[in-house]
């Protein structure tokens, strides 16, 4: 009874044919369709999301200055299709997943944790001379410890380790090789405007990302 009961999945294999079972392999779902997985590496600021939209970057080299290693699990969650002024546009609706080691100046390294929705706009005219994505997200970080340039920049107040957390991602690809980005990002950490406390940090960086 035994033996029989182990024969069942050969006896099984062979009842359902060579070309069957190949069929049966190449249906069978793939855990990594609509999953990206990122890695970067961004220093840290000392300004605010103001200062850097108008251009002016300081990366800090004192203590509260420092590298975040990032390592990213995206998730597409649908395409969109958007109809302005006739035309017909698909930005992608996705959710980050991302994990940063914080390697600052003067102490150990941190972790800090991030979340959020990402909206990604795919849709741009020169695409077929380089594949171009942008794209905007909210959600929420905790950081295990909080940040020296946190501090340094609010002094003598209260620091939240949780914050809203909201990425600016731009990547590019070349046409013949789309699952392989270059991407240029901001980490944009900020209390809320006292929901958790008022400011943030901000980093710039640079990472590879793979999509599946």
């Amino acid at each position: 009874m035994r033996s029989t009961i182990f024969l069942l999945p050969l006896l099984s294999t062979f009842a359902l044919g060579k070309s069957d079972a190949i069929l049966l392999e190449k249906n069978a779902p793939n855990i990594l369709d609509g999953w990206s997985f990122e890695a970067g590496v961004a220093f840290i600021t000392k300004n605010n999301i103001g200062e850097i939209f108008s251009g002016e970057i300081t990366r800090d080299t004192g203590e509260a200055g420092g590298e975040l290693y990032q390592f990213t699990a995206t998730k597409h969650l649908a395409s969109l299709q958007w109809e302005i002024f006739g035309e017909t546009f698909t930005p992608l609706l996705e959710l980050p997943l991302c994990l940063e080691i914080v390697d600052e100046n003067s102490r150990d390294p941190f972790l800090d944790y991030n979340a959020s929705l990402q909206l990604r706009w795919i849709d741009f005219p020169w695409n077929d001379t380089i594949t171009t994505s942008f794209g905007v997200g909210l959600g929420l970080s905790y950081s295990s410890k909080i940040y020296l340039m946190d501090h340094q920049r609010h002094p003598g107040e209260d620091r939240s380790h949780l914050k809203f957390n909201l990425p600016i991602h731009l990547s590019f690809a070349l046409p013949a090789y789309p699952d392989q980005e270059l991407i240029f990002y901001l980490a944009h950490q900020s209390g809320g405007f006292h929901i958790f406390d008022k400011g943030g940090v901000n980093s710039l960086g640079v990472g590879l990302r793979h999509r599946f």
